[in-house]
């Protein structure tokens, strides 16, 4: 983060050199661009990140584990590149802990913001259309990563083919040079950052739950279907995991949170997820003020995942993240 802080100060020293004492409200498009870039990379949140330029005839050029100080110092080549219609893409390098979701609607937007999954920054890509980067809060391998963005995407209606855990999403600060995308003024669109809180979204300990067990259930499956070849007798595959919204909001349960929870308990320990990721799933799936204070909270939670365990007959088992001793 201190790479980050200083390249936002010397984006502002930039603009403070650039300004014209008798045109003080007119800001530099330069600065400006060096402003929202910076805003947009410090709210990501990522160590490095990889930068592509896509010029006009195809051509991809990609420069690889750049801390903002750098980008911040390539802004003028990017400039010129954009000018000469050119793609400026940003993305976090190497393994991250970040989702992007590509091609939202306002009110899909506003629909994570009320679940729980409001986005570390937000960048309108083009007058309606939007893309939002999650902060999940820890760093997810490529299954992993693959596997939230696309959930999200199939959640909230963003584009399936953007969801993998090295997509692009456009570098703020510069315009959008698609030819359909054009303003009816001529111009061409300005990448803009709309939202930049930099904050991991509320939600994210039950989704990262629900992420783990669906990727768990995906090598699970593929296994059983190479036993299946090998001794030739059919066998189905184990369904998807089921998120707990989709249980709460389930008819059936006809509004009682409580039997919902109890429900998705019991299908998420059938399906082998660890009993901590299971308890942590219930306590951030709603608000359990009801039952309690924190101490309360957690105690409903294990109680819940025990009766579950023990009505499947499944066996509590203990999940230890990579990086833990």
């Amino acid at each position: 983060m201190g790479e980050l802080k200083h390249a936002k100060t010397t984006a502002r020293r930039l603009w403070r050199r650039k300004m014209k004492p008798a045109m003080a409200a007119q800001h530099d498009s330069r600065v400006i661009a060096a402003r929202v870039a910076m805003a947009q990379l410090e709210a990501m949140g990522a160590a490095a990140f990889d930068i592509g330029v896509k010029r006009f005839d195809g051509t991809m050029l990609l420069r690889e584990g750049w801390g903002a100080r750098q980008v911040l110092k390539s802004l003028l080549w990017l400039r010129r590149e954009n000018l000469g219609r050119g793609h400026i893409y940003v993305r976090p390098a190497g393994t991250h802990g970040l989702s992007l979701v590509d091609d939202l609607k306002a009110d899909a937007l506003a629909q994570m913001k009320a679940e729980g999954f409001a986005p570390a920054a937000v960048v309108e890509t083009s007058p309606g259309n939007l893309q939002a980067w999650l902060k999940h809060g820890e760093t997810l391998d490529e299954a992993a990563s693959t596997r939230a963005a696309k959930l999200l995407a199939a959640r909230y209606g963003g584009d399936p083919g953007s969801a993998d855990w090295r997509h692009f999403g456009r570098l703020a600060g510069f315009t959008n040079p698609k030819p359909n995308r054009r303003m009816a003024s001529g111009l061409q669109p300005f990448a803009r950052l709309l939202e930049s809180s930099g904050q991991i979204y509320r939600q994210a300990p039950g989704f990262m739950a629900e992420v783990r067990a669906a990727t768990a259930a995906e090598a699970v499956s593929k296994n059983r279907g190479r036993g299946v070849e090998r001794v030739g007798q059919g066998a189905s595959e184990l369904p998807p995991l089921k998120s707990l919204a989709e249980f709460h909001n389930d008819a059936r349960y006809g509004g009682d949170l409580h039997r919902a929870d109890m429900a998705w308990a019991r299908h998420a320990a059938a399906m082998g997820l660890p009993a901590s990721e299971i308890r942590a799933a219930i306590v951030a799936g709603r608000d359990l003020a009801k039952k309690g204070d924190a101490r309360r909270q957690r105690e409903y939670a294990e109680r819940t995942v025990g009766k579950a365990f023990r009505q499947t007959g499944k066996q509590e088992r203990v999940f230890i993240s990579k990086g833990v001793e």
